[in-house]
C-alpha cells in the first residue's frame, strides 16, 4: 500500500484538483490517502470534508511549518511507501499509481514531474542517474518520489527548523548515509508553479538554508569546484566528460541504483 500525504493551508482554490487526482485513481484500493490541514481560516477544510469518505486520514490542527505538517502525516502513514503530494499538485493520470505499484523495488523510487507555470505552460524534469554533482544543485522533485516509511524511522524525519529546504537536506542525508535509489522514466505527478518552494519572496531564506546544508554534507572544496563547473558550462555532453573525469579521480560521489544490482 502506498500512503499519499496532502498538506495544505489556505488552499480553497486548489485543493480539489490534488483530491480528485487521488481518489480517481485506478488502484485506489492501494492506496491510504492523508491530508494535513494546517488550521486553514478559508474554505480548504470545507472542501476537504466533502470528500472524508474517500480520505483515509485528515487532520487539521495548527501546525508549525511544511516539514512540522509532514512528518506528521509520516508518522499517521500505515502504507509501506509514502508519497508527497501537496495542495494544488496532481498526479499525472488515472492510473499513475497502477503503473506505479509494480515498479516499487527499492527504498527509494522517483520518476518525472511536470512543472506548470501560471500561463499553463509545460516543462518535464527529467532525471537518470544520481551523484553528488547532481544534488548539489537539484533536489528530487518529492511530488513524484516514492520512499519506504522505515527509512524515516531508520535515518530520522525532516528538520523542522528548516522552512524550505528540508525535503533536499533529508535526500542526501539519505544517500549519504549508503541509501539507494530506482529511477522510472515516466511521468508522476504534474507540480503547478507558485508554492513556498518557488516563491521569489523566500528567495533568500533558501539561499541561506542552502548554505548550511551545503557546509554539512560538502567540503568547502568540492563546493567551490562544482561551482566552477555549473558556472563553465550548461552543455550536457560537456558536463558528461567532466563527471567521468572527476569518477576517475574518485572525487564524483556515485550513489547506488537499485537495477544495477
Amino acid at each position: 500500500m502506498i500512503s499519499i500525504i496532502t498538506i495544505a493551508k489556505n488552499e480553497e482554490k486548489t485543493i480539489e484538483r490534488t483530491i480528485l487526482s487521488v481518489i480517481n485513481q485506478s488502484a485506489i484500493n492501494e492506496i491510504e490517502y492523508i491530508i494535513i490541514n494546517g488550521n486553514s481560516s478559508d474554505n480548504t477544510l470545507e472542501i476537504v470534508n466533502k470528500y472524508k469518505n474517500k480520505i483515509s486520514h485528515i487532520i487539521s490542527e495548527k501546525d508549525f511549518g511544511i516539514y512540522n505538517a509532514f512528518n506528521k502525516g509520516i508518522k499517521a502513514a500505515a502504507g509501506e511507501y509514502i508519497l508527497f503530494l501537496n495542495a494544488g499538485d496532481e498526479l499525472y493520470a488515472f492510473n499513475t499509481i497502477e503503473n506505479i505499484l509494480p515498479k516499487l523495488n527499492c527504498n527509494l523510487v522517483f520518476g518525472d514531474i511536470i512543472i506548470k507555470n501560471e500561463k499553463g505552460q509545460k516543462s518535464t524534469i527529467e532525471y537518470d542517474n544520481l551523484d553528488d554533482f547532481e544534488l548539489f544543485y537539484k533536489s528530487l522533485p518529492h511530488p513524484s518520489t516514492f520512499i519506504k516509511k522505515e527509512c524515516f524511522l531508520k535515518i530520522g524525519f525532516y528538520d523542522e527548523t528548516k522552512k524550505i529546504m528540508s525535503d533536499w537536506q533529508w535526500f542526501l542525508k539519505y544517500f549519504k548515509s549508503g541509501g539507494q535509489y530506482s529511477y522510472i522514466k515516466t511521468p508522476v505527478s504534474i507540480f503547478y508553479l507558485g508554492g513556498i518552494s518557488s516563491s521569489k519572496k523566500f528567495k533568500k531564506l533558501r539561499k541561506q538554508e542552502r548554505k548550511e546544508i551545503l557546509n554539512s554534507y560538502y567540503s568547502k572544496k568540492k563546493q567551490i569546484l562544482y561551482k566552477i563547473i555549473l558556472k563553465i558550462t550548461k552543455n550536457n555532453l560537456i558536463l558528461k566528460k567532466i563527471k567521468k573525469l572527476l569518477m576517475k579521480f574518485s572525487i564524483l560521489e556515485i550513489y547506488e541504483n537499485c537495477h544495477k544490482n
